[in-house]
């Protein structure tokens, strides 16, 4: 089976596997694509640094955390409006849409950081569940204060960069961030009953969904990778996500189409076939399904959105 055969050309069982540039990361907008290992700047640093691009669509190949220390203002997370206040926390993960809404009064840290410095090697017992975390929950309203003191801190190790163990510190304080915040935020968010072991298959899922999606949306494929039956995989998810393995495809496939006709200028047929659709036609049956627009109309909209704002 030809899909099966691109599976295995490109590590499908690896639930870490990263996407190719030529395929979603080619998004035609402008993106943020510094030396990005672990970085942190002031607010005011960013705008100094970005701010031409900051405040267009721009599409993240890395991750980040924003922290607002003072001020009120907005940003936008994919197609949401973010309100934005003292101890306000955003998390942006790998491959989303963002836009930041200037205003020099708001006064935080922006934090961008690949896996290399989050993860203990490819062994860390953490690394699904951070991810999965990283990619369930955008923000934390009202966030601990206190975190200011982290991010304080994070910052003196990038001033005494070079000092022995500088680089551990960072990403210790770093884990300790995500886990204070965004990782017990989507474990409230669980059902508590749910057991480790399941957990942790629903984790790989996700990884897996996020990486192939546009490959295949065959359930099949899913369950052969991780060695579970398709019944075992759809019963992690109702658990995790009170939706089966289809459901949680086609919304993902949902979100990067809106991404893409809303940001992006390729063609609908473009689209279609980056998504791996047959013909434009099909892309334009599962959208209207989905969301009662077609795929011309929704970005129309989108377009006419971003000239009243």
């Amino acid at each position: 089976m030809k899909i099966q055969a691109e599976f295995e050309s490109q590590d499908f069982v690896s639930v870490n596997s990263p996407m190719h540039a030529s395929d979603i990361d080619s998004i035609s907008l402008e993106r943020f694509r510094e030396d990005v290992s672990l970085n942190l700047f002031s607010i005011e640093q960013f705008y100094q640094r970005q701010m031409e691009r900051a405040v267009k669509p721009h599409r993240l190949q890395f991750n980040a955390i924003i922290y607002i220390a003072s001020g009120k203002g907005e940003h936008y997370i994919d197609y949401k409006k973010y309100k934005l206040k003292p101890g306000t926390l955003l998390f942006l993960s790998r491959y989303q849409v963002h836009q930041f809404c200037y205003n020099p009064d708001i006064t935080g840290y922006v934090l961008s950081f690949d896996d290399e410095p989050l993860f203990f090697g490819h062994d860390d017992t953490l690394k699904d569940l951070i991810s999965t975390a990283l990619s369930e929950v955008n923000t934390l309203q009202d966030a601990d204060l206190s975190l200011l003191s982290m991010f304080q801190a994070l910052q003196d190790e990038f001033v005494s960069h070079g000092q022995l163990f500088s680089g551990e510190i960072s990403r210790t304080i770093l884990r300790t961030i995500i886990l204070k915040t965004v990782v017990r935020e989507y474990q409230s968010m669980k059902d508590k009953r749910t057991c480790s072991a399941r957990a942790n298959t629903y984790y790989q899922l996700k990884s897996l969904i996020e990486s192939n999606f546009h490959i295949s949306r065959n359930v099949n494929d899913y369950a052969a990778s991780l060695r579970k039956s398709c019944k075992q995989i759809n019963k992690v998810a109702k658990e995790n996500t009170g939706h089966t393995v289809k459901e949680l495809l086609d919304n993902r496939l949902l979100v990067e189409l809106k991404r893409l006709l809303a940001f992006s200028h390729y063609t609908i047929t473009d689209i279609s076939v980056k998504m791996g659709f047959n013909e434009a036609t099909n892309m334009t049956k599962f959208f209207r399904r989905h969301t009662q627009l077609s795929p011309k109309a929704f970005r129309a909209v989108c377009r006419q959105n971003e000239i009243n704002t």
